[in-house]
């Protein structure tokens, strides 16, 4: 090779960088939900079940907050598996598993409560044909599905669900008198949480009415959903 034209040296013959020119930059990379509706860059673990996806989500519009009331997060992700449950799982540590596309609805919410009559605003007639019902969830879902969200709670069809590993730990059980108590979620599941709220709301123009506990909306257990978010960021 002509000498002229040499533009390497010889290995061991050079010298090394200073430290300071060789630090990595730490690079911001956008966090968005990916054409496979899977939320990118916000270190999630993807982990689908296909069991899980329905028919094609409408929005989403809303999202909802709930327990897995169960002591692990594998124990959750095994039952989701018989085709109930969310998009999101929040374990103990903070670890956020995505199980389902954003464009496809899962069946986590269940049958949905009247939203006037919850706040007593129904108009009079619709109010007395509500307390015909009597105890009769399936009837009563069945009148709100017809209703434009947000005139109705949100439902399956059209809303996000986040699941958290907490349990139960106090009146429980069917017989049990008082209100059930629930497990705090920890600092990380809590800013794990919020996290994936902010990203939805980012992506889909959502705002902190659109955020639902579970038991407000639907038939649960009291609490369910309670105590794992609040609009403020407060502790």
């Amino acid at each position: 090779m002509n000498a002229k034209l040499r533009k390497f040296t010889e290995v061991g013959s050079s010298s090394t960088s200073d430290s300071s020119n060789t630090r990595r930059a730490e690079l911001s990379v956008a966090v968005y939900v990916g054409e496979n509706g899977y939320v990118q860059n916000a270190g999630f673990v993807h982990q689908p079940i296909a069991a899980l996806e329905k028919r094609a989500m409408t929005g989403p519009v809303a999202i909802i907050l709930h327990r897995t009331d169960g002591a692990s997060v594998q124990s959750a992700l095994n039952s989701a598996n018989s085709g109930i449950g969310t998009h999101f799982y929040v374990d103990k540590d903070g670890t956020v598993y995505q199980t389902a596309s954003l464009h496809k609805h899962t069946s986590h919410v269940g049958r949905i409560r009247s939203r006037c009559y919850e706040a007593s605003n129904c108009p009079a007639d619709e109010m007395e044909e509500i307390r015909g019902f009597g105890w009769a969830p399936k009837r009563l879902h069945d009148h709100e599905k017809g209703k434009p969200y947000p005139t109705r709670y949100p439902m399956n069809e059209d809303s996000v669900g986040i699941e958290t590993v907490s349990r139960c730990v106090k009146n429980c059980g069917p017989n049990d008198k008082g209100t059930p108590e629930w497990e705090t979620p920890t600092a990380e599941q809590a800013e794990s949480i919020a996290n994936i709220i902010s990203i939805l709301q980012d992506a889909y123009s959502l705002t902190d009415t659109d955020i639902y506990e579970h038991d407000l909306i639907s038939y649960k257990t009291a609490g369910e959903g309670a105590g794992l978010w609040n609009a403020s960021g407060d502790e």
